[in-house]
């Protein structure tokens, strides 16, 4: 039996697509009108005389097509947006299925993907291809092959989009890239900021005219906790075995799956090479228990503009990843930080993603990432230092203490600093 639904905007033109139960079960809600696709303008890679445009015309009997395996399809959305689902109607979909990869950018030269899979096959009408809520203002549907021949071939496709963020914004209006945690641990930098018992700059700070803070020490660690607090008489054990085990160093809200969020301004610099770094997953960093307290991910922001993640899998034992380009030179003007860690699944076992983004012109909204990692196990080595089985275990557990850090910078102004707990 199948069911119909009738696409009928304002003075005609719009025809009846009959889809069947199968195609509903694709379709999670309602899909876009054809014609309102949410794209300002679309691209290609190439084309056979039948143009881009005619994926954003609302009539399923025209199509873009171009041959060869690789052939792309270039949606820009006008503006960094939510991006939560694709719907894409495949020129002649249900005679074959299409394999196909969508990214996705918020500033057209770095691209994630959001989704690798095949089309049903079933349909020439929308399918819906959903994926966890990004920024994003271009998306590209990159076709590599179907199971008749090498064309790429779409009639018609359409955003699933909203004005907002994925996860909103936070006291800051600064936009939150993971929804966070019901429940979950959060600190956001106080307006009273040198009375908050839950931040430890360490170092003496002042407050700047235009509301920002300034700290004119070269080696900074502001510490951020839990609202449990930090007391090290509460962790029983570093063995790393059993950290892994209970997924945790002093309590169960300890910082682990997190989205953490600084902004900063580097007046002086003695060492340009030298960066910020901001790190989580263990306690404080020194030599006692034999450096064991002192595990983390670092997310590194350097003042030149690279950017490159390190593993402390103990205090003081690193591996890092290679650096890659992440902005222009920081000197002298507002940029924002994102360090983002969260457990993920791997072939049946627990590793940790690591991304990295930068919010270059400090709008707050225009995130783009700029490292994303995994350690699944096989980065890094000498956990048996402190007790694990295998020296590349990747650091899963959580920590009590959350750091801002930064060295060889005499003056640097931040604000809107955040740590919060997100959904992993």
């Amino acid at each position: 039996m199948s069911q119909s639904r009738l696409l009928n905007p304002p003075r005609g033109g719009w025809k009846r697509h009959v889809f069947s139960t199968s195609v509903l079960a694709l379709l999670v809600s309602a899909g876009p009108a054809l014609a309102a696709s949410g794209f300002s303008a679309v691209t290609a890679s190439g084309n056979d005389g039948n143009p881009p445009s005619n994926t954003v015309d609302g009539n399923l009997s025209t199509r873009w097509s171009s041959d060869g395996v690789g052939q792309w399809l270039r949606g820009d959305l006008g503006a960094v947006k939510s991006l939560s689902a694709v719907d894409i109607a495949w020129h002649e979909g249900n005679k074959r299925t299409n394999t196909f990869v969508l990214a996705t950018s918020t500033d057209g030269a770095t691209w994630t993907t959001a989704l690798s899979t095949k089309s049903s096959g079933t349909t020439a009408n929308l399918e819906r291809y959903g994926f966890t809520p990004r920024a994003a203002r271009y998306v590209r549907v990159t076709v590599n092959g179907n199971s008749l021949n090498t064309w790429a071939s779409i009639a018609e496709w359409a955003a699933l989009t909203t004005a907002t963020s994925p996860a909103g914004t936070d006291r800051f209006g600064v936009t939150q890239l993971y929804p966070s945690k019901p429940g979950g641990e959060a600190w956001a930098l106080a307006d009273s900021a040198t009375s908050d018992k839950r931040f430890d700059p360490q170092n003496g700070i002042t407050r700047n005219s235009d509301g920002s803070w300034k700290m004119k020490d070269s080696q900074v660690r502001m510490s951020v906790f839990t609202s449990t607090g930090y007391d090290d008489s509460r962790i029983p054990t570093y063995d790393r075995d059993v950290l892994t085990s209970r997924g945790y160093m002093q309590a169960a809200n300890d910082w682990k799956n997190i989205e953490m969020t600084g902004f900063v301004r580097l007046n002086s610099a003695q060492d340009t090479a030298d960066n910020f770094d901001w790190y989580a997953r263990g306690g404080k960093h020194n030599d006692d228990h034999s450096g064991c307290e002192g595990s983390s991910y670092k997310a590194g922001f350097h003042y030149d503009g690279r950017a490159r993640w390190q593993k402390e899998t103990w205090h003081v034992s690193y591996e890092q990843t290679p650096y890659k380009p992440a902005t222009s030179a920081l000197k002298g003007r507002w940029v924002g930080f994102k360090s983002v860690m969260r457990n993920v699944p791997v072939n049946g076992q627990t590793a940790v993603k690591l991304e990295m983004y930068v919010n270059e012109n400090a709008d707050k909204v225009t995130w783009k990432k700029v490292y994303d990692f995994t350690d699944s196990g096989q980065w890094g080595g000498d956990a048996q230092h402190c007790g694990g089985a295998t020296g590349g275990m990747p650091i899963t557990w959580g920590g009590p203490i959350a750091v801002f850090r930064w060295d060889n910078a005499n003056d640097v102004d931040f604000k809107w600093l955040s740590v919060r707990e997100i959904q992993p």
